[in-house]
């Protein structure tokens, strides 16, 4: 049997949508600095402090390894992000953000910050509230 979620056959296919949608808000930010969505991913997880490993990084941005590391190269290219071999293991790579890479970071969060904002604002402080709860939720299971 299949159930309707708000037009949607599945659970999947609104959850999709829904990124789809919100990414579409960050679509003119990213493209200006010519960037994916998943090269954004991997910049909103780095710091400008001690680098974390190129798995770490493509876990938390939800990434294949091989992905992570094609996207990471190009970052490198461009001069957004650092690596450096960790002091207590030097085959281990650290990646975080160089200056050019956290002031690119925080003009995108700028704008996605208005983005959030606008809906919240659409949505209203409690069901905004109550969709970030069960995103969690879902995210969690």
């Amino acid at each position: 049997m299949t159930t309707i979620v708000g037009g949607y056959s599945t659970l999947h296919g609104a959850l999709r949508a829904a990124e789809r949608r919100w990414l579409g808000h960050l679509d003119d930010a990213l493209c200006a600095r010519q960037l994916s969505a998943d090269q954004w991913s991997m910049l909103s997880n780095l710091s400008d402090e001690a680098g974390i490993t190129m798995s770490e990084l493509a876990f938390r941005s939800q990434l294949a390894p091989s992905s992570a590391t094609r996207h990471a190269d190009f970052l490198a290219e461009r001069g957004l992000i650092f690596r450096l071999a960790a002091e207590d293991d030097r085959r281990r790579i650290l990646i975080g953000l160089s200056r050019l890479g956290v002031e690119l970071v925080e003009s995108v969060q700028a704008e996605e910050a208005r983005a959030e904002q606008q809906l919240r604002t659409r949505m209203g402080a409690r069901r905004y509230a109550e969709l970030l709860r069960l995103l969690e939720l879902v995210s969690a299971t």
